[in-house]
């Protein structure tokens, strides 16, 4: 990457936004747009990215670089800059730093949906996996619930309560998630950015104090570990949206759940606008899967 030292339409230099990079997280699915004041002495600069392993072990976690040139220093010269030390921990940024520029309120909770407690369990065949309030998430490949809206107007039965029905237009979800497992999950919803009405460790409760007034908004944020987390979104994005733990292998595990927006809505408003695609895809899936014997063998995200 080539820099030039007049760039001057930025707003922070090189090491202050570095280290302040390097003393926050972001968990799978996060993103930062970042913005550099390139004003430091022409020269090459190390750009590095730490991968904390008190949130997960990685090889060669704190040895991630990209190589930063300013088009008028020095051509072939390594950089000389080095790491600044601070203390690995697994936190979100603080949400009270995330204040939105567009300011947007809550409205008052139209439909609740919880208290989805997450714990991990055996399933009775010595299979781990991940339950929501008792239910683990589960898709069958060649029959996804948005074929069934398109095709039957219906929704499968196969997740019982974890694909939920969001039928009105312009109301107010509240979603409550907690755990008292030890671990934290990066939580993303798809169709949406929600906003974040509360965290922290524990459980929720009436008397937790909810920010309804421009709260944070992401479409992935994290339940702290043996926490809870509260969110909101407005039901205005007809579709089937999920919502599930961003990391891989606990979405593998069951950790995810859907829910059918504007269900009526769906072919009518055009938001299925390419129904041809949808079921062709699906059928050429079930031949190709029926030829080579392929079954569903986790959660089917």
């Amino acid at each position: 990457m080539k820099l030039t030292s007049s760039t001057s339409t930025l707003v922070s230099n090189l090491s202050r936004i570095f280290h302040k990079l390097s003393t926050t997280d972001g968990f799978s699915g996060q993103r930062y747009d970042v913005i550099i004041e390139t004003d430091q002495t022409p020269g090459n600069y190390w750009l590095r990215c730490d991968n904390q392993n008190a949130c997960a072990g990685t090889t060669q976690a704190l040895d991630i670089k990209a190589f930063w040139h300013y088009s008028d220093g020095p051509a072939q010269a390594l950089p000389t800059t080095t790491t600044y030390n601070y203390t690995g921990a697994c936190p979100d940024e603080p949400y009270a730093s995330l204040v939105p520029y567009a300011p947007m309120d809550a409205g008052a909770a139209d439909v609740t949906e919880g208290t989805f407690d997450v714990i991990i369990r055996n399933n009775g065949n010595n299979l781990y996996k991940w339950f929501l309030s008792g239910t683990s998430f589960f898709s069958e490949y060649d029959h996804p619930t948005l074929l069934d809206v398109y095709q039957n107007d219906t929704t499968p039965d196969y997740s019982g309560n974890l694909i939920i029905d969001l039928p009105n237009e312009h109301e107010w979800v509240y979603v409550i998630i907690e755990s008292p497992i030890p671990l934290p999950h990066p939580i993303h919803l798809h169709g949406h950015d929600f906003l974040i009405l509360a965290e922290g460790p524990g459980s929720f409760s009436s008397d937790t104090v909810l920010q309804l007034k421009n709260p944070p908004r992401r479409d992935t944020a994290l339940m702290p570990a043996a926490g809870f987390i509260v969110i909101a979104f407005e039901t205005d994005n007809p579709g089937v949206w999920l919502m599930h733990c961003h990391i891989g292998w606990h979405t593998s595990m069951g950790f995810a759940l859907q829910f059918v927006e504007m269900q009526d809505q769906i072919v009518e408003r055009g938001a299925l606008d390419d129904s041809c695609t949808l079921t062709q895809t699906c059928k050429s899936w079930k031949k190709y899967a029926d030829s080579k014997g392929i079954k569903v063998h986790d959660s089917g995200v």
